[in-house]
């Protein structure tokens, strides 16, 4: 320990300096106090945790652990059994039926069928969809709207473009160049 007759004892003896050094080995020891006590309360929570392991039933943890496995698996096959549907809806959707209750119906036969994808492909789906086609014909849009590429003369004056008649509201025609 240092104190003021050990610091005498090595020949310090002015007042100031004997304060300072004390000073500084009293906030070093605190600082040691200060750490010993935090690893103490340290060890006390591991020695808490390790306790808490030994009491622990390792059967219902295992248990516990199966449980969310198999609610992980349920999941995942809800999942891929929702992607499943999505790309059949999709691949239903490219038919062009008339009405979704056609839809909902042959996406539903294709899923009972248990036809799985190879890319964008879904195996064995033409022969359901050819199936449908002939038990459901009506189901299918057949009729697609005409165009009519020939076009309107309508409200265009004769010998006009349509396009000069747009204008001429706007800026009439001159005979001197617009002079």
């Amino acid at each position: 320990m240092i104190d003021k007759k050990f610091l005498e004892g090595l020949g310090v003896t002015d007042e100031e300096t004997v304060k300072k050094i004390v000073s500084e080995y009293g906030a070093d020891i605190k600082t040691e106090k200060d750490a010993a006590e935090q690893l103490r309360t340290q060890l006390a929570e591991a020695n808490s945790q390790i306790e808490g392991f030994k009491n622990m039933d390792i059967e219902s943890v295992k248990k516990s652990a199966a449980e969310w496995e198999e609610k992980f698996k349920q999941s995942e096959a809800e999942r891929a059994a929702f992607e499943h549907k999505t790309k059949v809806s999709s691949l239903v959707k490219e038919l062009s039926l008339k009405d979704p209750i056609y839809e909902d119906y042959l996406v539903n036969q294709l899923i009972e069928k248990q036809l799985k994808f190879d890319g964008n492909k879904l195996i064995g789906s033409d022969d359901v969809i050819k199936s449908f086609k002939e038990a459901h014909p009506d189901a299918f849009i057949t009729d697609k709207p005409q165009v009519d590429m020939g076009g309107s003369t309508k409200g265009v004056p004769l010998g006009g473009s349509g396009f000069d008649f747009n204008f001429t509201g706007v800026r009439p025609k001159t005979m001197n160049g617009g002079k």
